[in-house]
């Protein structure tokens, strides 16, 4: 994870707030938002998330993953399951990563398009990543039909008051 890495989190964070809507703004408000330092902490610490897609039908489908940031974007392996069938239908997902208990929790939802890297693709982003994913995650992707590349268009954060 690079600064150039956050700091595309937090100018898509700016702008998210910029247009959101009062009941998003009362629920995770703008002053409880993570500042680089603790949106730093928490995407090192918590290596693990829920993505969320919806199928063709329009159910949603949520799913624990293992998860990278590289070049602004959220890196995620999926086998040839539900998920990759989900996306492949409509190419955008949530990310919601979080830990923490009552009034100590932090937590980050990023939601936009996603990018299906899987064929020629995966071996250009597994060549990319595999250093990195395996100093996250103790191996690499090896087991993955496909890596995802989640680009962030909408961000928001929370913390402690005092982080």
């Amino acid at each position: 994870m690079t600064d150039a890495d956050l700091d595309a989190l937090l100018a898509a964070q700016a702008r998210s707030y910029r247009s959101a809507g009062d009941g998003l703004r009362r629920s995770w408000p703008e002053e409880g938002a993570l500042d680089r330092e603790a949106l730093r902490a928490l995407l090192a610490e918590v290596h693990y998330g829920v993505l969320a897609t919806s199928r063709p039908d329009g159910r949603a489908h949520a799913t624990p993953v293992a998860f990278s940031l590289a070049a602004g974007a959220f890196w995620i392996g999926t086998v040839a399951g539900r998920r990759l069938a989900n996306l492949r239908a409509l190419p955008w997902a949530a990310l919601v990563v979080f830990d923490g208990a009552q009034g100590e929790h932090r937590a980050l939802t990023a939601e936009g398009p996603v990018a299906i890297h899987e064929g020629p693709a995966f071996a250009v982003a597994r060549a990319r990543l595999d250093e990195s994913w395996a100093a996250r995650h103790g191996h690499p992707p090896d087991w993955a039909a496909a890596l995802l590349e989640l680009a962030p268009e909408r961000v928001f954060s929370h913390g402690p008051r005092d982080a």
